[in-house]
């Protein structure tokens, strides 16, 4: 026990350093201990190893985060919170196994939400575009910019399909703003986008959303 705790005060001294080269050192070295877990060390203790690289994660690129996110997503041990956390950065066929695991919960998770919400979001879609859609889209679903703008920049609908889900939206709705938001896209990846709803398992779609929003309720708390 002792070993893993000095090894954990050594990278939380680590993490203080912001540099993105020390931080992305950091992420690789968390995600080989996580992944390569000591027989010798408490699995009590991975819990907070995972928590330091949820933390890391903010600070690293799209390319290190995509890297990391294939590394745990290989690891069958890799906690769901941590694969929530880096749902958005694996591929969106890999994405599936995560939601099952989250539709596993499906006691945990919130009741779908029955609101004037889609009014207001195909409103949005209709009058805004670019930056200003994802702003309106983030404020209405209750989460990050960050995220709303990661769920817009991914062709092939699965995030957008994951947060209307999520939400208790309708088809209908989703397809509308599916395809307001995909008007430079393809007839091919526009069909994908329009598919991704009904392969989305409503349980799974709605703790992700709540992870999202509980990540930007704590974005919120540090800013404050």
């Amino acid at each position: 026990m002792a070993d893993a705790r000095e090894r954990l005060t050594r990278l939380i001294e680590l993490a203080n350093d912001n540099a993105p080269e020390k931080q992305q050192a950091l992420a690789f070295e968390l995600c080989d201990l996580l992944s390569k877990w000591p027989t010798r060390y408490p699995r009590a203790m991975r819990e907070p190893f995972e928590a330091l690289l949820e933390k890391v994660r903010r600070h690293l690129d799209a390319h290190t985060r995509q890297m990391i996110a294939l590394r745990l997503h290989a690891d069958t041990e890799t906690a769901l919170t941590l694969l929530n956390e880096f749902y958005l950065d694996l591929p969106p066929d890999l994405r599936g196994p995560i939601l099952a695991r989250n539709a596993e919960r499906e006691a945990d998770a919130p009741a779908a939400e029955i609101t004037g919400r889609e009014v207001m979001l195909v409103a949005a879609a209709r009058k805004a575009s670019g930056r200003d859609l994802v702003q309106a889209f983030s404020q209405l679903m209750g989460i990050s910019g960050s995220t709303a703008q990661a769920v817009f920049d991914d062709v092939s609908g699965d995030a957008l399909a994951v947060a209307c889900k999520g939400s208790g939206i309708s088809r209908t709705t989703y397809s509308t703003l599916a395809v307001l938001a995909g008007a430079e896209a393809s007839p091919a990846a526009l069909c994908g986008r329009l598919a991704a709803f009904d392969a989305v398992p409503e349980n799974g779609a709605r703790r992700m959303l709540a992870h999202w929003r509980r990540a930007q309720s704590a974005s919120g708390a540090r800013a404050a």
